[in-house]
This record gives C-alpha cells, sequence and structure tokens, in this order.
C-alpha cells in the first residue's frame, strides 16, 4: 500500500515537475521583490543618460545642467507653490491676518529655505494700511502673489533638502490639510503619480485578470484552462519584476505597468495552446509551439525596438516587456502544457468558434476598400498632433493635480515659471544695471506667452545685494553680487510654446552684455519632449522592419509577407488617425502604442499563415484559428479598456483607447481582408472543391 502510494506520488511529481519547479522559483521571487522594490517617479527618468540611483547632475543634457548650476547658486532644490483661498477680498480690514499666520506656519516647516508672499515681498509693505491690501493701486509687478479679484494670494516656498525633495511637499502638504489652500510643485506631481502608480500595480492586475477571465472562460469553456492562462503571464510578470530588482532595477511610470502588460497580452499564448490540443490528436506542443514561438518573437521585436531609442525609460520598458513575454512562453510550453493537457481531459465541453468562416470577397474588399481610405485620410491628419507632455497631462482632468493647475491659471494667469539668470563676467551688478533690469522686465512682459516677470524692482540693485547677506528672502533673487535671477512667469500660452518663449528672451537679451541663461523644469519637460518624436520614429521603423524581416525567413515568400504584414500596416498607420480624432498629443504613452499594436497584432497574421501553409484551405483556417484569434482579441481590448476605470492617470488611459482601437482594428483585418488576399484567385476554386465534397 505505501509503495502504490509512494509510486503514485512520484509520478505525479514527474507529471507535473515543471510546475513545482516554477511554484519554488515562483517563492524566491517574491522574496526577492518584497527586499528591493523601488519606484522612480521624476521626469528626469526620461531624460537620454539618465541612471537610476546616480544623481542627474550626470545626464548631460543643457536643460539638466542649467537647472543644477541655478540650483548649486542661488542654494535651492524645489520651488513649492501655495495657493490661498480668503473668505473674503484681501483689501477689507483685519483680511491678511490669516495670511500672516499662514505665512509665519510655512517659514517654520523644516527644510523651508525662505517664504517669498506679498507680506515681505519688498516695496509691498507700502500698500499694506488697516491689515489689508490696497488692491486698486497695487502695482503690476505685485499681482504675481494676489490674484485680480483680491481673493487668492500665491506663497512661494523655497525648499533645500540634501535628499530628495518629495518626503518634504508630502510632509507640508499632509500638514497643510486643514488650511484653505492648494499645493503645487513638481515634487506634487512625483508624490501623487508614486501615490498612482502603487496602486496602479495592483489594482488594474486584479481588475484585469477578473475581465479577462470571464471572456476567456466564455471562450474556452473550461474554467481550469482559463485559470491557467491566466496564472502563466501572472507567474512571468513576478519572475520579471524578481530579476528587475535582483540586478538593482527600479521601476519607473512605464516599467511600473509591466505585469498589466503581461496579464493582457502572455495570456494568450496559453490560450492559442489549448485551443490548438482539440484539433490535434498528439504531441500538441510540436504541432502549436512554433507559431506561439513567433508570435512571442515578433511581440517581443515590437517592445524590443524600443531599445533603439535615446531614452533609457524606453529602452527598460521594451527589454523587461520582451523578457517577460519569453518567459511567458517558456512557462506556457512547460507549466502550460502540463496543466492545460488536464485541463482538457476534464473539460466538458470544447472551446467556442463564435460562428467564425471567412465572410466571403466583396465584403472584404469592401473593408479594405474603407481602410484604404482611412489610411489616405490619416496622412492628412497627422499634422494636427501635437507633440509635448507637461506635468498637467499625466493625470486626468478630474484630478486634484489638475484642478489646482488650473486654478493657477484662471487666477494668476500663469502654469509654470522659468528663470533667467543673469551673470556679469567682470565687475559687479551697479547701480546702472537698474535701468537695464528694468528694461529687460518691461520688454518681456509685452508678450502673451509672458503672465508677469517678478524681481524686486523698487530697491536698487546693489542695496538688494548687501541686503541679501541677512535677508533668506533675497537670496532667491541674489545669488552673489555678480550672479542674480528673474523670475518669468509664464502663461498657458507661453508654457505649450517654450521655443518661442526662449526665442523671445534671446531678441530681449542681444542689446545687452550679460552672460545669462534659462533654467527651469519646463526645460527638462521640452527636452523630454524632443526626444519623443524622434523615438516614436525609430522604435515605428525597426520594428516593422524586423518583423517584417521575421514573417519573411518563416514564411520564405516575399508577396505572402507583404500581405500578412499589411493588417499590422493599416493598423498603426490608423493609429495616429485614432489620435487626430481624438485630439491626443504623441507623448510618452501614445508614443509607446504604434509598437505595441505592432508586436500584438502580427500574432494574428503568424496563426493564420501557419495555419494556411498547412490547409491551403483559407475557410478552413479562418475555422481552426479565428476562434482563438477573436478569443485573444476580446481579452486584450477587455483588459486594456479596465485602465479607463478609476485612477487619476490619464496617460493610461490614453493608452487603453488606442491600444484597443489598434488591436480591434487588427483583428477585423486579420479575419476578413488577410483571407482574401492570401487567397486572391484561389477562393473560387476551393469553394468549388468543398462543394464537389459535398
Amino acid at each position: 500500500m505505501r509503495k502504490n502510494l509512494l509510486l503514485t506520488f512520484l509520478d505525479c511529481i514527474a507529471k507535473y515537475k515543471f510546475t513545482i519547479i516554477s511554484l519554488m522559483f515562483l517563492v524566491l521571487s517574491v522574496i526577492i521583490i518584497l527586499n528591493n522594490a523601488k519606484v522612480e517617479t521624476r521626469i528626469e527618468t526620461f531624460l537620454p543618460g539618465y541612471k537610476p540611483g546616480r544623481p542627474i547632475t550626470e545626464i548631460d543634457d543643457p536643460s539638466v545642467q542649467n537647472l543644477v548650476s541655478m540650483s548649486l547658486k542661488f542654494g535651492d532644490r524645489a520651488r513649492v507653490s501655495v495657493i490661498y483661498e480668503s473668505p473674503v477680498r484681501l483689501d477689507k480690514t483685519g483680511s491678511l491676518e490669516n495670511l500672516r499666520r499662514l505665512h509665519k506656519k510655512l517659514e517654520n516647516f523644516e527644510n523651508v529655505q525662505t517664504v517669498i508672499s506679498i507680506l515681505n515681498y519688498p516695496g509691498a509693505d507700502l500698500y499694506i494700511k488697516d491689515d489689508a491690501l490696497d488692491l486698486e493701486n497695487l502695482p503690476k509687478e505685485y499681482r504675481s502673489f494676489i490674484s485680480m479679484d483680491g481673493r487668492y494670494a500665491l506663497f512661494l516656498v523655497m525648499i533645500s533638502v540634501n535628499g530628495q525633495v518629495e518626503p518634504v511637499v508630502r510632509k507640508i502638504t499632509n500638514a497643510l490639510k486643514n488650511e484653505p489652500v492648494v499645493v503645487l510643485s513638481e515634487a506634487s506631481v512625483n508624490n501623487k503619480l508614486f501615490d498612482e502608480l502603487k496602486r496602479s500595480m495592483f489594482f488594474y492586475p486584479i481588475l484585469m485578470f477578473g475581465v479577462i477571465l470571464v471572456i476567456f472562460f466564455y471562450q474556452t469553456q473550461s474554467l481550469r484552462a482559463t485559470i491557467v492562462s491566466l496564472f502563466v503571464p501572472i507567474m512571468a510578470s513576478i519572475y520579471t519584476y524578481a530579476l528587475h530588482f535582483a540586478f538593482g532595477g527600479v521601476l519607473n511610470i512605464l516599467t511600473s505597468m509591466i505585469a498589466s502588460f503581461l496579464i493582457i497580452i502572455g495570456s494568450a499564448y496559453p490560450l492559442h495552446y489549448y485551443n490548438a490540443i482539440f484539433r490535434t490528436e498528439d504531441n500538441v506542443r510540436k504541432h502549436i509551439s512554433t507559431p506561439i514561438f513567433f508570435s512571442m518573437f515578433t511581440t517581443a521585436v515590437g517592445f524590443l525596438s524600443f531599445l533603439f531609442v535615446k531614452i533609457p525609460a524606453f529602452r527598460e520598458f521594451g527589454f523587461l516587456v520582451s523578457l517577460g513575454l519569453l518567459i511567458d512562453f517558456l512557462l506556457t510550453v512547460t507549466v502550460g502544457d502540463e496543466l492545460l493537457l488536464r485541463a482538457h481531459r476534464k473539460a466538458a465541453k470544447k472551446p467556442k468558434s463564435f460562428g467564425i468562416k471567412y465572410i466571403g470577397n466583396k465584403p472584404a474588399m469592401g473593408i479594405l476598400f474603407v481602410v484604404i481610405f482611412l489610411v489616405g485620410l490619416s496622412f492628412f491628419l497627422i499634422p494636427s498632433i501635437k507633440v509635448g507632455l507637461t506635468s498637467t497631462d499625466y493625470f486626468s482632468k478630474k484630478s486634484e493635480i489638475t484642478k489646482a493647475y488650473k486654478l493657477l491659471e484662471d487666477n494668476f494667469g500663469m502654469k509654470d515659471a522659468i528663470y533667467l539668470v543673469l551673470e556679469k563676467e567682470e565687475g559687479i551688478f551697479l547701480p546702472f544695471d537698474n535701468r537695464n533690469i528694468d528694461e529687460i522686465i518691461a520688454e518681456l512682459s509685452q508678450h502673451s506667452e509672458i503672465s508677469s516677470v517678478d524681481f524686486p524692482r523698487n530697491v536698487p540693485v546693489t542695496a538688494l545685494i548687501l541686503a541679501s547677506r541677512n535677508q533668506p528672502l533675497l537670496r532667491y533673487y541674489i545669488a552673489d553680487a555678480k550672479t542674480i535671477r528673474i523670475s518669468i512667469n509664464l502663461s498657458p500660452e507661453g508654457a505649450d510654446n517654450l521655443e518661442k518663449v526662449t526665442k523671445i528672451t534671446n531678441e530681449v537679451m542681444k542689446k545687452y552684455s550679460y552672460n545669462y541663461y534659462l533654467a527651469g523644469t519646463p526645460f527638462i519637460w521640452k527636452a523630454v519632449n524632443d526626444n519623443i518624436l524622434a523615438s516614436q520614429i525609430q522604435s515605428l521603423v525597426t520594428a516593422l522592419i524586423i518583423v517584417f524581416a521575421t514573417i519573411l525567413v518563416v514564411f520564405k515568400d516575399f508577396a505572402e509577407s507583404v500581405k500578412l504584414i499589411s493588417p499590422v500596416v493599416f493598423a498603426t498607420i490608423l493609429n495616429f488617425f485614432y489620435m487626430a480624432i481624438f485630439k491626443m498629443k504623441l507623448e510618452i504613452s501614445t508614443a509607446l502604442t504604434s509598437s505595441i499594436i505592432i508586436g500584438l497584432a502580427i500574432d494574428y497574421s503568424i496563426h493564420v499563415g501557419h495555419d494556411y501553409g498547412k490547409t491551403k484551405n483559407i475557410f478552413s483556417s479562418i475555422k481552426n484559428v479565428g476562434p482563438a484569434i477573436l478569443g485573444n482579441a476580446f481579452g486584450i481590448v477587455g483588459g486594456f479598456l479596465t485602465l479607463l476605470i478609476g485612477g487619476e492617470l490619464a496617460m493610461f488611459k490614453r493608452i487603453a483607447i488606442l491600444v484597443s482601437l489598434g488591436i480591434s482594428t487588427a483583428a477585423v483585418l486579420t479575419l476578413t481582408v488577410l483571407p482574401f488576399l492570401l487567397s486572391l484567385g484561389r477562393i473560387k476554386e476551393v469553394k468549388e472543391s468543398l462543394n464537389d465534397e459535398k
């Protein structure tokens, strides 16, 4: 009896050896993740030359170098805007009492270097009487701190800290929760991003699991097969994260979503495997492994195309998703083989076919003509797509961050700030420089791209330099006797057109002998945006070339390879059509979608082409692989559409919309137009042979 139990136990271990080994690695992977996981949300992660854990001073980019140089000169690390809403107009007697209390509270926070407001701005005391402001006579230069309706006041809080700024800003924000204020800064954006990414890493995979579970169960008619199809990519995700963290990796905005991508994409391989079991008499692994491998390979190529771009975050994302897909494939043909064969033995019903069949010549030609028309229209719409990303583009319109920036725009006419740093190569700033500074400010203020210019003008610059030794506030403007900076507050128009603001500034500065440079976080955003367009073109062209080369090697027929890749090419071009229709910008999230669509959609062509190569009958091929393609498309679309649910990250919602539309387009074209193209001239012949058989 014991001997029989032992033999049964050993037989069970032999039968499920890959599953047992995988579970052991799974436990080890979870331990590695828990001990090493780190997330980075700064915009610098999207700059060429960025390395996780390394100082940004190592990034060889003028926008970063100027920002670092300015920070070192003036001793500040971050600027935080605090907008206070007064219950009464600030020209009412006693209305400044709460303002004074808040100003003092801000000054007492740890790591706060200085606080600038209407209360301590040089010369502003002349317009304060009876603890109220003389709003009617308040000069324009003070309007940077008081809204036109007199109901809002702006505090500029300068923070100096050796470590990360984000924890300091989070602490300040939490301490001000009971105050009628909103807190705005790049660190606030990073904190919100971190919170959203942390939530998304758990919320979306769970939601996707549920949606794909329902879709796959309906198609496979087997709960066991469905759970295995989802269990395999989850294991692949955990292994990928573990390998990344084991080698000192840090997650960023893109790589934090690897699990979501692998669950959506990787679940297709076990699904195709399970469907193949029902049409294969023996050795299913030999029959289906080849098309699944090339599906994985071409999908990985779509993501690996990001290795050819300069942005490290894109390269990392592409490599890790590709690594995860390779692991997913290996798990499918080992663990999946063991568990899906068991699911097949226990299955009471066959997978649903969805009634899939080739629709015929005329409908396929009609769809082809419509697609060609839309593709032609796309080339006229592409120039209307804007390129660029700002901190508010991360978030939806209902987000607290977006609302706060809208408050800043509506009441102060500004969206962001940059700095004009003036340096004297010889000598120091003297009284005659006041006239030059006044002229510079006056000329800059004339342009609609600049809402206001901030620099104390009612005190001679030499007096400001002397006073800055004892007054922390003035050190915001004065670094030393040879270096000052002017704060330029950008209007929404200026924030969206930083090149024009730079050009305006350069024109203004031509007639002055100062050394100068512009600095600020908006220039880092611009540097990222400049790289996005180049990255999109590079990754798109690279992905298409490598995918086509792979198809050509596999099918060994140039004409057939062109036909097989046609649904992907159409879907990729129409991706830009959808961007134009929905008025989406080309930015970090939307730049990903074309390569994702290429990588995913080519799978469908490979499965159709592989089966057609065996049957030479397009009707049979669509019947054989069509259900799995449709089930997978439903799973991908359903999985990505979960990104529309909840959360404040608009960038993920844009990915969801574009990928869902792209995959839907590719699936329809693969099941209609591709069969028509593959069997041109043979459909009538095949139909006649089928009728003869009947």
